[in-house]
């Protein structure tokens, strides 16, 4: 396993950890960072799920990765019921998984391109 990998996969489990702390607590004490529900749902996951792509090379891997996220993202959402300040929300649930998805495809899709080698001839 190399270096990049393993702080990588180091990343991604600090980036779950994080989005669960930040889920579970009063509303009152978590941080407002970029002033839109939406905006840091996506964000999050979008992170998270960069990390766990660059981190974890096989496509069942990236498979469980997102379907775990979604997961993650729809319990979470649901644990916020009985939450102090917090409220449950299906879009935040979309927008978040939409996010894992995005993260993990970027990746897929970047890693796929720099693979490809395209061979120019001049005849």
């Amino acid at each position: 396993m190399t270096k990049l990998v393993m702080l990588t996969r180091m990343g991604a489990g600090l980036a779950v950890l994080t989005i669960i702390v930040l889920s579970v607590v009063p509303g009152n004490m978590r941080p407002r960072v970029l002033g839109n529900d939406h905006y840091e749902h996506f964000a999050a996951y979008f992170i998270t799920g960069s990390l766990l792509a660059i981190g974890y090379l096989r496509p069942m891997r990236l498979l469980s990765s997102g379907v775990l996220l979604a997961i993650c993202a729809g319990a979470l959402e649901f644990a916020q019921l009985w939450i102090p300040g917090r409220t449950a929300c299906v879009g935040d649930f979309a927008t978040s998984t939409i996010g894992a998805w995005i993260g993990l495809l970027v990746i897929v899709v970047v890693r796929w391109a720099h693979e490809r080698t395209f061979v120019a001839s001049y005849k």
